[in-house]
């Protein structure tokens, strides 16, 4: 018996002698308002820890805001109740019952770097991939390529394969090209895989330009890593796999989650495609935002919100701007990313002719 009922129940005892009320709340110094007050809890504390032990059992690495957020997501009749349940309280019970995750160390980060090049302002604007390994129960080798969108934080595509190179990247790309459209550009590592000619031409055909981060920075490249962190957390790091089928069949089943059920943080506890969806409604489909006032929608590969491109010095000491009219990725003033910040592959159409007709393609121009 807790304090409070101990202090009511004699009370009515008290009462039971023909003792008045406010005297008996006297002897046991407590106010007589305080003594019946009665919370306005719309569920009991047992069918909330029932609840949440479920939610925790089916993810078991959400934590308290996640699993707060997924509480009030509850659309069944039986979760109505809630809906209105503080995280204060969610958190006192996960404490109660172990449901706690434990903390992570933070590192303190000696500076602040440059920044991300090119940030995404809308969806489809700039993607991002990499590889995530992992192995199978046989102890065989698993390549995993993660492609996420930056803006909606959507994951567009998640492949399993023993190997991966260059052409099946391209290959991969390309049908998510035909699914979702074309992205103004591709953000990666300096992978060989990411570098290849074969790949940089696919990009150069389709008109997608590739953001290759500075060596040494992977903050350059954040929310992809960001996405394969929780991919490591949340399922590499809890299932085991007894082959590439039974793999492909969980990470497929994860994205999916992922992109439809999980809660996104720095979405505002929405999920990606919730988000999107919500994006799409509030700017009409236009990818620069806003009200329609009937023009027409801004071009998405209008560049002009980027860095321009750094002064090339001659021989004589004269500095000029790299302007190409006649390329096929034409940089010029306002262009999208200088050269310190990544390598962007610029091919004319007389240079491509000439060298298809050699059988080659030309390196990738700092």
């Amino acid at each position: 018996m807790t304090a409070v009922a101990g202090r009511r129940a004699f009370v009515a005892f008290a009462a039971s002698r023909k003792l008045a009320a406010s005297r008996a709340c006297g002897l046991l110094k407590v106010s007589r308002r305080r003594l019946g007050y009665v919370g306005g809890k719309t569920c009991q504390d047992a069918e909330l820890a029932d609840r949440l032990k479920e939610l925790s059992g089916s993810h078991p690495r959400y934590g308290v805001r996640r699993l707060h957020a997924m509480l009030r997501r509850d659309d069944r009749p039986e979760g109505q109740a809630f809906k209105a349940v503080n995280l204060k309280r969610v958190r006192r019970l996960c404490r109660v019952h172990g449901l706690m995750l434990k903390q992570k160390r933070r590192r303190k980060r000696r500076g602040i770097g440059i920044g991300v090049p090119c940030k995404a302002e809308h969806p489809n604007h700039v993607w991002a991939y990499d590889f995530v390994e992992d192995i199978t129960e046989t102890g065989r080798k698993l390549r995993v390529l993660t492609i996420a969108d930056e803006f909606t934080r959507e994951c567009v595509a998640v492949e399993v394969e023993h190997r991966m190179n260059a052409q099946f990247v391209a290959q991969t790309l390309l049908g998510r090209f035909a699914e979702r459209g074309v992205p103004s550009f591709i953000r990666s590592d300096n992978g060989p895989e990411f570098i290849a000619k074969h790949l940089m031409r696919v990009f150069s055909t389709n008109g997608v330009q590739a953001l290759h981060i500075d060596p040494g920075s992977p903050w350059q490249n954040g929310l992809n890593e960001r996405f394969n962190g929780t991919l490591r957390d949340e399922c590499l790091n809890i299932e085991t796999f007894h082959n590439r089928a039974h793999a492909r069949a969980l990470i497929t089943l994860f994205g999916r989650s992922y992109n439809q059920l999980r809660p996104h943080s720095s979405l505002g506890y929405l999920t990606p495609e919730e988000f999107a969806k919500k994006w799409k409604n509030e700017n009409d489909g236009c990818a620069g935002g806003g009200v329609d006032s009937g023009a027409p929608p801004p071009n998405p590969r209008d560049l002009s919100h980027c860095s321009p491109p750094a002064a090339t010095e001659d021989k004589d000491g004269s500095t000029e701007i790299i302007d190409r009219p006649d390329s096929r990725m034409a940089l010029h003033a306002g262009a999208p990313v200088a050269s310190q910040q990544s390598r962007i592959l610029r091919v004319d159409e007389a240079t491509v002719t000439t060298t298809q007709e050699a059988g080659k393609f030309p390196a990738q121009i700092e």
